[in-house]
């Protein structure tokens, strides 16, 4: 027999605390849209899994050690079958270590979270219940892009500016997949949604970075499914592979693009799609219950000492990052090196391997896949091109493990954002190495 089970929490942290997400001091000072932690459980004959949203910037591997702790102190669940991760909203808590400039982590919140989190698994498996699922999956086109561009010059530049008349194409191959799996009870009432959808959870801000809480489109899609299932509908959101993919659409004007808020525009729009779906749904068949969890050791990249030496001679010159002009648009740039300067530094000092996070958890005849770092969307789109099965989802930002930006092969050379030291810490065969062996793993749960 299939059961199901949903719950949700409120995370919201108090105001005041320092918000991670960019190279700058912001201190939240309101709040927009709630933050919460969302769970599914799904059990076949006494075998259950767990899928974990939160809405953060990430899951640091504290947050994800200590609730499959809890979830396996209460409940009997393995790690292997807990999948927790991260909406990757930019408008979060004070999560974390203090890894960034003018950055103050609250370990009382870390605390507190780690708890709710893991509470959040077992809530929802005590509300297990007979239920069902079907599934349904669709291209949403229009508000998620690739984030990088090849210029006239040959250059790649990451968010080129508005109309910008140097742009030829984009770099990458975009995954605009809306995947969803809903889960009904027996008189075939909606109970909540597995959705996932890969697009940075960074839509609020036009001209200065949000000092309140949001946990932006992830919320306004959650709220909106309300509106049409009921407020008792959970909707657990699994952001999929989107470390060069945003909502910019650089083709239309600054003005046009933020007549509306960008988040509340996106959440209506994939809320829109999911409530398509639903009328076109398949069932699921769910026979069993299954997953693998295994933690890998990758090579960090490593930094010539010329470059050492002058990250020294920059934190010299600069004896602070007050005053420093700083753009990710330009890592050529001396502000943009005063600021990582510091991060460089401590960067050779890690080991030599750093590790990481692969998963696959199987709910019947549709396949979770869940890897931690920043992953581009190319990495999503060729592990379900691999997958054993027809039906699948593709996570990041998951299960703690945190290794940065995983480029493809063609940006590492380029002065992209996302592959320069320490922004991407791993050598560029990482994200190869890191899908074959989450199919691997899947193909194992599968043919074993």
């Amino acid at each position: 027999m299939v059961k199901c089970g949903f719950y949700e929490a409120d995370i919201t942290p108090p105001l005041g605390c320092n918000m991670r997400g960019y190279n700058r001091k912001r201190v939240a000072d309101g709040v927009l849209e709630k933050l919460y932690a969302r769970a599914l459980a799904v059990d076949v004959d006494g075998v259950c899994g767990i899928v974990i949203s939160i809405d953060a910037i990430g899951t640091p591997q504290a947050i994800h050690d200590v609730a499959v702790e809890r979830i396996a102190a209460a409940t009997g669940i393995s790690s292997d079958r807990v999948l927790i991760n991260a909406t990757h909203t930019h408008t979060g808590g004070p999560l974390g270590g203090n890894i960034e400039p003018n950055y103050i982590a609250d370990p009382i919140y870390n605390d507190l979270l780690s708890r709710i989190v893991g509470d959040c698994g077992i809530l929802a498996y005590q509300r297990l219940q007979p239920a069902g699922a079907k599934v349904g999956r669709t291209d949403v086109h229009g508000i998620s892009f690739i984030r990088n561009y090849v210029m006239k010059n040959g250059q790649v530049w990451m968010n080129p500016g508005w109309q910008n008349p140097d742009v030829v194409e984009p770099f990458g191959e975009l995954d605009p997949e809306l995947a969803v799996m809903f889960i009904c009870d027996e008189q075939d009432h909606p109970m909540g949604a597995l959705v996932n959808f890969g697009l940075h959870n960074d839509c609020i801000s036009d001209r200065k970075p949000c000092t309140k809480y949001c946990s932006d489109y992830v919320g306004i899609l959650a709220k909106e499914l309300k509106k049409t299932y009921g407020q008792d509908f959970v909707t657990v959101f699994v952001n999929g592979c989107c470390g060069n993919v945003n909502h910019f659409d650089v083709s239309r004007t600054f003005d046009d693009f933020f007549a509306d808020p960008p988040y509340i525009r996106i959440g209506q729009r994939l809320a829109d799609e999911v409530r398509n779906l639903y009328e076109k749904a398949e069932p699921l068949a769910i026979t069993c219950v299954d997953g693998k969890k295994e933690y890998l050791e990758v090579e960090r990249r490593k930094v010539s000492e010329d470059e050492i030496q002058e990250y020294k001679d920059l934190i010299k010159k600069y004896s602070t990052t007050e005053g420093v002009q700083y753009s990710v648009h330009d890592p050529n740039g001396e502000g943009y090196k005063r600021i990582r300067a510091e991060k460089v530094l401590r960067f050779v000092q890690l080991p030599e391997k750093l590790p990481l996070v692969v998963q696959a958890l199987r709910i019947g005849d549709c396949m979770l896949y869940a890897m931690c770092s920043e992953i581009y969307a190319e990495f999503g789109r060729y592990i379900k091109d691999h997958s054993p099965l027809a039906f699948n989802m593709v996570a990041e930002m998951a299960n703690g493990g945190d290794s940065g930006y995983i480029p493809t092969r063609q940006a590492f050379g380029t002065d992209l954002y996302e592959a320069q030291i320490p922004t991407s810490k791993l050598i560029p065969e990482a994200g190869y190495f890191m899908a074959d062996h989450v199919v691997k793993l899947a193909e194992k749960l599968i043919y074993k």
